[in-house]
């Protein structure tokens, strides 16, 4: 994610505290946040009538910080009740444990907030469901009326066994019997 394109999410996701931030998109807007900041101090400085510009850039800012930094949270499987630490009188060192949250690497995998955000999402709107092999998600070669909603489901043949059932070890969602890969979340089966 570019400069301009992290700066653009984040001002789109204004007050959504939900889903997942990567490193790029939170620490893009954290460096924007900073530049401006320092730019109105500066003309702050050289005509004292200016300081109400800084009080309107940071309440125009409050929101999206924090919006951003919950996503960034979520993206390291973390709730945002660790903003709580901001608050004085932990908040003279609560911001440390906090940095290194954001500093540290996302989860590679969906987790409860949603999937990866540095990974391309295929299928069903962004939820990690591949082409094929979901049955609300029929592959174009398929045909609608084969599977989905509605179609008729095929009968399943005696010599199956379904305690062989297989799972994914990250995700934990079910592979099919032939699967090399998770379809949600790409792991090795």
């Amino acid at each position: 994610m570019s400069f301009t394109e992290s700066i653009k999410t984040c001002f789109q996701k204004y007050i959504d505290f939900n889903g997942r931030a990567g490193r790029p998109e939170f620490w893009w807007f954290a460096l924007f946040s900073l530049i401006v900041s320092v730019a109105l101090s500066i003309v702050a400085m050289a005509a004292f009538f200016l300081t109400f510009l800084e009080w309107i850039f940071a309440l125009v800012m409050l929101l999206p910080s924090l919006a951003v930094t919950v996503r960034r949270l979520h993206d390291t499987n973390r709730p945002a009740w660790w903003l709580l630490l901001l608050v004085p009188p932990v908040g003279f060192i609560g911001w440390i444990p906090l940095l290194i949250f954001c500093v540290l690497p996302g989860t590679a995998f969906a987790n409860r907030y949603g999937p990866n955000p540095s990974q391309p999402q295929q299928g069903m709107g962004g939820f990690g469901y591949t082409q094929s092999g979901h049955p609300y998600n029929p592959s174009p070669a398929e045909g609608y009326g084969t599977s989905g909603y509605g179609a008729a489901q095929p009968e399943p043949s005696p010599e199956s066994d379904t305690d062989e059932r297989r799972f994914c070890t990250q995700c934990g969602m079910q592979l099919q019997a032939d699967a090399r890969f998770c379809t949600v979340c790409g792991t090795a089966a």
